[in-house]
């Protein structure tokens, strides 16, 4: 498989209506995000298939959390009101990089 674009990606997340701007620029900013943790093949090498997934989850991942800008969820209940943080990785991500995860020695 070929580097995943912005198009592919597009077609991944399956919304017609998603802003064109606003998911190429989830998809630059995932994409240097995964170079700066994993080991990714260059531009014109075969890239596995659970590296293209990650970088569609992560940007899918990036998309759902622009709607909450400072990364909290208000859950209202009749007793009490409780935020809870929502940020971080995608667990199916982390799985999915773990093979190709940069190691930090020292």
């Amino acid at each position: 498989m070929a580097i995943p674009t912005a198009q592919e990606v597009t077609a991944y997340l399956g919304d017609d209506s998603a802003d064109e701007d606003a998911v190429s620029s989830a998809y630059e900013a995932e994409r240097a995000a995964q170079a700066r943790s994993c080991r990714v093949p260059a531009d014109d090498a075969e890239w596995p298939a659970d590296l293209a997934e990650a970088l569609f989850r992560r940007v899918a991942h990036n998309l759902a959390l622009r709607g909450l800008p400072l990364g909290l969820q208000a859950s209202i209940s009749e007793a009490a009101v409780a935020t809870n943080r929502v940020g971080g990785t995608d667990a199916e991500v982390r799985r999915l990089e773990a093979p190709h995860r940069r190691l930090v020695v020292g």
